[in-house]
Formats: C-alpha cells, sequence, structure tokens
C-alpha cells in the first residue's frame, strides 16, 4: 500500500528575502493549482506554538512573520545577513485535515538548498495521480530551476512494515538516489536510458525522466530492480550525483 511519495529538489545554498521566497511560492502553488483541486488553497504553517496557518493570499501577515523568524535565529546564532526566508505551506489549516488523505505540504527552503512537495495519503487524487506528480515535478522544476531532482516513496508492505525507497531500497550509499521519478540538468533520451519509462524535456533546461508506469512501490522487487537500472544508467552518464565521494558502496 502506498502511503506518500515525496519530491525533493536540490539547489545551491543561497539566502533570500521574504519577497524573494513568497514571489517564489505564489508561483508555485499557482502552478500546482491547475493540477487538482486540492491544490488550490493554500496556508502558511505555524511556526511557533499557538498560532494559527496563514492564507496565502495574507502575504502581509507572511511576510512579518518570515521576518520575525529571520530576526529570532539571527538573535540566537549570531549571524548576520547570512540567514534567508523559508516557508512552509500546506494545503489545510487545521489537525483535523492533517491527518485525512490528500494532505499536500510544500517547503521551500534555498537557505538549505532544497524545495520539496509532499503527498500524504494518494487516494483522493484517484487514477490521475502518475499525471499529477509528473506535472508537479515538470513545474516545479521550471520555476526552481534545481541541480537534481529525486522522488521518495513510501509503503507499508504485505507484512505491514514501512518501507522507504530512500532508507531501504536504495542502490548507492555514495550516491544520491532517483526513485520514482526526477530531473537531471543534461539533456537525455529513451536510447540513452532504456529501462525509463519516460523521458520529457523541460524548457530546455534538462529532463525529467519517470522511473516505471503507474505509481512506483518501493515494495515490489521487479519495479525496484527497474529503477536500479535506470540509476545505474544516469551513474554512468554522471549524472546520479555523488555525495560521499570517500565512500565505495
Amino acid at each position: 500500500m502506498i502511503l506518500d511519495a515525496q519530491i525533493n529538489l536540490r539547489t545551491s545554498i543561497v539566502s533570500r528575502t521574504p519577497d524573494d521566497v513568497l514571489s517564489k511560492a505564489l508561483d508555485l502553488t499557482e502552478r500546482l493549482s491547475r493540477l487538482h483541486s486540492l491544490m488550490k488553497r493554500w496556508y502558511s504553517l505555524p511556526s511557533r506554538r499557538k498560532e494559527k496557518c496563514i492564507a496565502l493570499e495574507d502575504s502581509a501577515a507572511i511576510l512579518y512573520r518570515m521576518e520575525r523568524d529571520i530576526e529570532k535565529t539571527r538573535r540566537q546564532f549570531g549571524g548576520g545577513e547570512g540567514f534567508g526566508a523559508s516557508l512552509l505551506l500546506a494545503n489545510v489549516d487545521n489537525d483535523r485535515d492533517w491527518r485525512e488523505p490528500g494532505l499536500v505540504v510544500l517547503n521551500v527552503s534555498p537557505g538549505g538548498g532544497w524545495t520539496s512537495l509532499r503527498i500524504n495519503g494518494l487516494e483522493p487524487f484517484g487514477e490521475d495521480i502518475s499525471s499529477i506528480m509528473l506535472g508537479a515535478m515538470i513545474e516545479l522544476v521550471k520555476v526552481i530551476q534545481p541541480d537534481f531532482a529525486c522522488t521518495d516513496v513510501k509503503a507499508r508492505s504485505p507484512e505491514s512494515e514501512l518501507t522507504y525507497y530512500q532508507i531501504h531500497r536504495r542502490q548507492y550509499k555514495h550516491r544520491d538516489f532517483f526513485g520514482w521519478m526526477g530531473y537531471v540538468p543534461a539533456r537525455v533520451d529513451q536510447t540513452q536510458l532504456p529501462d525509463a519509462h519516460a523521458v520529457h524535456a523541460v524548457d530546455g533546461l534538462g529532463t525529467v525522466i519517470v522511473s516505471v508506469p503507474g505509481v512506483f512501490d518501493p515494495c515490489d522487487d521487479a519495479q525496484v530492480e527497474r529503477v536500479h537500472r535506470l540509476e545505474r544508467d544516469l551513474a554512468s552518464y554522471d549524472l546520479l550525483p555523488v555525495t560521499d565521494p570517500h565512500f565505495k558502496g
């Protein structure tokens, strides 16, 4: 049983102002809203206890909260201008809906060098979930222009064990993983990646690659082996980033 999926986009670490981050988030959420009705409303999540969610339309309140959080971080760590803004958004604004399938969380963190989109509980998206995830990946790539992107999937095995591709089934320990689908900043085609389900060029930026048809199940050995073959091909083209050059596993 597939429980959730998360797209991860890696970028260079850079400090951005609250205005920059909010502008990026508004662009992303507007694009995501076209993919499914569950992604039409977004809320900034609280950064302190007893705070409430803020509707994304209330830009003044969100900017104030980001500025306040930056100042708090600078006071705590004695830093200067190096601490930039980040924004955590969700498509729900209460604890009850947070526990329901269809939760979507968008994290824009240029200071951390990454942006992510997580969907908890895929069922409300129906049979279109694969195309929705692909559309989300492509739109995220267009806006963020990452150095690399990958997609982790969490599932429950027939024995009721939780399985994450990134943690339990990944092929390399010294390279990044690719998972269900991802992005590389190079033009590649199907002849170079014969085990890929599909490849999609993205506005001259690079290529989004889908590993398997349908929804990737990290508990399925045959699907995992197909992803591994794709990752081996990506590594052979130096398109699967090395995360630990000293490790040979």
